[in-house]
């Protein structure tokens, strides 16, 4: 059994979307309940069975519901998958069951429960670099490791710089940490989604007096305010051309000019934009300017962010932030195994956003740890019963073909070798006790004489 609960090798240096390339000669789960539950557990592509503590399998778990040997994962031509080893109880791979025997397939970040144990599985080495608990971007998955070492690396760097992201991901947090760097200079943010274009040219770059009407004094824009520090703009795919064209002067040489100024200023600020938004289709659609794309990508490759149903072992990690900052620390186990698998299955089309508010609602709901199924919304309750309602399709695999029979040189050679015991022939040449007397009786063998031979040997 390999168990490791600190992964010492670094991977190489990740892609330009910020993330290692995945192995699939090897592959790992990492246990999400039980008395050890960030344990990491790494299959090379033979494979390696999973059973109760107490039994002989490769892993075994402290789970008084699995069965002395419940599983086996291993990697076949068609791909990673787990076998069934006649557990008495169900077990489950994301969300749906599989009966006696069955063969599943796993893909990249399936969750599994045997028993009562939440698995997830990975076709990848496991990384860790020891910041799991993170306040910034918590996580033990790949890709959280990955995003961590870009901020380091942002942070510490200089340029401006895109991150990428579906609604809710995290793009904001990773921009803060990135400002951290500058402090105690201003971190200043602006929502382009939120302003009109006459608005996000007054609120980017300031105004003079009489610039338009009401114009009754000079404003500063934020470029300006952010001075030295950081000027987040969350949205960036939201802005019109126009604003657009003036931004990327700005990016090219920290120039800018006020509405209604006749002089250029100027600005050290860095920018950290964020989209959910394709910009690359975007610019095909003469939607957003190309070389604005451009002059965002010169300094740093774009930080791509994943959504959080892509990291569904860092979930665990995310609630425990959340519960944290409502200054309710988390237990050992704050989540029994029904709610956390429920929370694992949901999709968050909202990412954390959505989590953060349904960690808050059963915090609400909850008087103490840990919290149930009960405590959870009603929508992660049905999504995982609606899972439940159906049931994993097997692997088709070719039936494979009987082996070749042992000739009677064969035969001979192992009755030879066992001294004439029959058991432990038939176990040498892979046949049934009954089918090796068969064939003796074909062949006309006696396997009393190598018994005899023995004898006579030994006298």
């Amino acid at each position: 059994m390999k168990v490791i609960d600190t992964w010492q090798t670094e991977q190489q240096d990740d892609s330009a979307a910020g993330f290692a390339e995945l192995d699939h000669e090897v592959a790992h789960v990492r246990v999400l309940t039980g008395r050890s539950p960030q344990a990491v557990h790494v299959f090379p592509s033979r494979g390696m069975s999973i059973g109760r503590l107490g039994g002989d399998c490769d892993i075994t778990i402290d789970d008084g519901r699995m069965s002395r040997r419940h599983a086996r994962i291993e990697r076949s031509a068609a791909g990673w998958q787990l076998q069934d080893l006649g557990a008495r109880n169900r077990g489950y791979v994301d969300g749906r069951g599989y009966g006696a025997g069955a063969r599943v397939a796993l893909v990249d970040g399936a969750v599994l429960r045997l028993g009562d144990t939440l698995l997830v599985f990975r076709h990848a080495v496991p990384s860790n670099d020891g910041r799991a608990q993170s306040p910034v971007f918590p996580g033990v998955s790949p890709v959280a490791v990955a995003v961590r070492r870009r901020i380091d690396a942002l942070a510490s760097g200089t340029g401006h710089v895109l991150i990428v992201g579906e609604t809710g991901a995290g793009k904001e947090r990773i921009a803060h940490a990135i400002g951290e760097a500058r402090a105690p200079q201003p971190f200043v943010t602006l929502n382009s989604a939120e302003l009109s274009r006459d608005l996000a040219r007054s609120e980017l770059f300031g105004h003079v007096r009489g610039a338009f009407t009401n114009a009754t004094a000079n404003k500063p824009g934020l470029v300006d305010v952010a001075g030295d520090g950081v000027l987040f703009l969350d949205e960036i795919g939201e802005l019109s051309l126009d604003v657009q064209a003036e931004l990327l002067r700005f990016l090219e040489d920290g120039s800018y000019r006020p509405l209604g100024a006749t002089e250029l200023r100027h600005s050290d600020a860095r920018v950290v934009a964020a989209t959910h938004v394709d910009l690359e289709e975007a610019a095909l659609n003469g939607k957003f300017r190309r070389d604005l794309l451009a002059r965002l990508r010169a300094s740093n490759a774009p930080l791509m962010l994943p959504p959080v149903r892509e990291r569904r072992e860092d979930i665990l990690g995310w609630t425990e932030l959340f519960l944290r900052e409502r200054e309710r620390p988390p237990i050992a186990a704050p989540w029994t195994v029904g709610a956390l698998e429920c929370l694992l299955l949901y999709p968050w089309r909202d990412n954390l956003r959505e989590l953060r508010s349904a960690v808050g609602e059963a915090a609400l709901q909850a008087p103490a740890f840990p919290f149930g199924t009960e405590h959870l919304r009603a929508a992660l309750r049905s999504h995982r019963g609606a899972l439940r309602a159906a049931s994993v399709g097997a692997v088709e695999e070719p039936t494979p073909s009987p082996p070749p029979e042992p000739t009677q040189p064969e035969i001979e050679d192992a009755l030879r070798a066992t001294h004439g015991n029959v058991r432990m022939a038939a176990q040498q040449l892979g046949v049934d006790r009954r089918k090796l007397y068969r064939l003796c009786e074909r062949f006309g063998i006696v396997v009393e004489d190598y018994r005899a031979d023995t004898l006579r040997e030994d006298e």
